[in-house]
């Protein structure tokens, strides 16, 4: 496949697709931290790989309201193009892919990265892309989570697309660490936004973090804490017991930390954690 053959012939074909597929779907959902990107991002992430290299190879997107999976089974045919996520309109919209555009290798997966990862999806993938929510616990647990899907035995790639802002680096620069990834490539501003992020803003970076053998999560079962962005900056923050009684945790709340509470025990039914934050999102 040239170079040639993809700058003439596919853009064409792809912008047909994607504005069908647009429709089925819809606005962005902010419980979720969703902006969608720009068509001409979308097709870009994929290109920032050669795509012979994704023939008969293993590759998983870690959320795709973005619809990149469509620009990928549209330029090349991988052995395995797996779709995670939690909203319920991907499953329409993968099954739209698979039968009206002949993608035969697509699949959807229902997840939470909240969750912990599949066992049948572990160490299975050459390529993964992941656009975590932006904050530094969505950071954490949706990278533990592609290094969970990483293969560790073959050559393997992370496609990170996260926010540009100095105090994120820091934080990726922090994760990459202790997770022992290799920072292969940053590409600032890369990503483009038809809708303004959180942070009010219009572009993130991508980052290409090479995956070691020695790679390792470091949130390797459930996340029981808050994620989205609007969690993240909620203060206090409530947190619920098995038993089904709600703490708040900060200055103003029950108990200044989760620690405090955990070590005091739940005043109910004793119980000393985990305890599961009070997010809106349902974690099923």
């Amino acid at each position: 496949m040239s170079d040639e053959s993809l700058e003439l012939d596919l853009p064409e074909s792809i912008n047909e697709a994607f504005s069908e597929i647009q429709e089925l779907r819809g606005k962005p959902n902010p419980e979720y931290d969703q902006y969608f990107v720009t068509l001409d991002t979308s097709y870009q992430r994929i290109l920032l790989e050669n795509p012979e290299n994704y023939e008969k190879k293993r590759i998983v997107f870690l959320g795709d309201m973005d619809l990149s999976s469509l620009s990928l089974g549209m330029v090349a045919k991988p052995r395995d193009l797996a779709v995670l996520d939690i909203d319920k309109r991907i499953p329409e919209i993968v099954f739209k892919l698979k039968f009206d555009y002949k993608m035969r290798c697509i699949r959807y997966i229902n997840h939470d990265i909240r969750i912990r990862m599949l066992a049948i999806m572990k160490n299975q993938f050459d390529y993964v892309f992941l656009e975590p929510p932006l904050t530094k616990e969505g950071l954490e647990v949706g990278l533990s989570r592609a290094i969970q899907c990483a293969s560790k035995v073959s050559p393997s790639k992370i496609y990170l697309s996260f926010d540009d802002g100095e105090e994120n680096n820091d934080w990726i620069n922090e994760m990459v660490n202790v997770m022992d990834l290799e920072i292969d490539k940053k590409l600032p501003n890369f990503n483009k936004y038809a809708f303004p992020t959180p942070l009010e803003k219009k572009t993130s970076d991508m980052y290409i973090l090479k995956v070691k053998s020695s790679s390792k999560e470091t949130i390797a079962n459930h996340y029981f804490g808050p994620t989205y962005f609007r969690e993240s900056a909620a203060t206090p923050k409530s947190y619920k017991c098995k038993c089904g009684i709600i703490y708040s945790i900060g200055d103003a709340g029950d108990f200044s930390t989760l620690k405090a509470l955990e070590e005091k025990k739940c005043s109910e039914c004793g119980y000393d954690g985990p305890f599961l934050y009070n997010s809106s999102v349902y974690m099923e």
